[in-house]
């Protein structure tokens, strides 16, 4: 039995779509029963819980060998983890797999990296078998930002030339499942990506070549795009955290490539053509 958390979120969505791909067996510890239902037609076992109640953490993980943890960016996030990693040591699983995040780091300037960094390193020391995952920049990103690029056929962002290699969610899901399916995994910290570096300005023109019309990307000041952010969205811990990644971002800190989606998978990551051919009814104008 594998014990999944995050089932709910984007990684998780593609994760239940695959799952019939992999014979396993899975429970999914999710916090609203009104979602129960996508995850039972998937054929996983439903525990309604939270991270945050250390009892049902604990009824959730009893009988499961492997875990996956995949929680939403909080501030309480780094203690969660470590609970959970607890739960699971005393209810003797065996493997443990993170969703963690490219360039996590203890030492970071991103707050959020901190956390990934801090909670890697409490998961190298439980004694636990492991396997990091860190992705690059989603594709899916993208579908935040759609109003502007229908509207105006522009995206405001911070981004300046860093380039990422930026990787679609689904290929995340599979290289989860293949992970915690396979072999020879135990201790590894797997660094994923798509196949190629592309700057911002990049990814419009692709988007543009895709779409048939010219959409440009529009570098923002980081201080002008913290503004327009905490004026959507006032949770200013959100804002500041997500500025500090878009930083690093910025400086180049996710021009990063490597194969290690295919050497598990066997198969060829998505290309970002590809993610926008396939989501082209988001980029459509009305």
């Amino acid at each position: 039995m594998i014990l999944f958390t995050g089932l709910t979120g984007a990684v998780g969505t593609e994760i239940l779509k695959l799952l019939p791909e992999y014979d396993i067996q899975a429970r999914g510890l999710i916090r609203d029963p009104a979602k129960a239902g996508a995850l039972e037609n998937a054929g996983v076992e439903v525990v309604c819980g939270d991270l945050g109640n250390p009892a049902t953490v604990e009824d959730a993980l009893q009988g499961c060998d492997k875990a996956f943890l995949l929680m939403a960016n909080a501030r309480e996030q780094l203690d969660l983890e470590k609970g959970f990693v607890d739960a699971a040591r005393a209810a003797g699983v065996n493997h443990l797999v993170k969703m963690s995040a490219n360039g996590a780091n203890s030492n970071s300037t991103s707050l959020l990296k901190r956390y990934h960094g801090d909670a890697e390193q409490y998961i190298r020391e439980s004694g636990l078998g492991y396997t990091l995952v860190r992705p690059n920049f989603f594709m899916q990103n993208m579908l935040h930002i759609t109003g502007t690029i229908v509207a105006e056929d522009k995206f405001y962002m911070p981004m300046r030339d860093g380039q990422v290699g930026i990787i679609d969610v689904r290929d995340a899901a599979r290289f989860i499942l293949d992970v915690l399916t396979g072999s020879g995994h135990d201790g590894e910290t797997y660094e994923i990506t798509g196949p190629e570096l592309v700057s911002f300005h990049d990814i419009a023109l692709q988007l543009s070549e895709v779409m048939g019309r010219e959409i440009s990307y529009v570098d923002v000041p980081a201080e002008e795009f913290k503004q327009s952010l905490a004026h959507w969205v006032p949770d200013d811990w959100y804002v500041e955290t997500v500025s500090e990644m878009f930083e690093l971002t910025a400086q180049g800190r996710g021009a990063l490539l490597t194969d290690n989606y295919t050497r598990v998978t066997g198969r060829a990551p998505a290309t970002l053509r590809q993610f926008f051919r396939d989501y082209s009814p988001f980029f459509e104008k009305e």
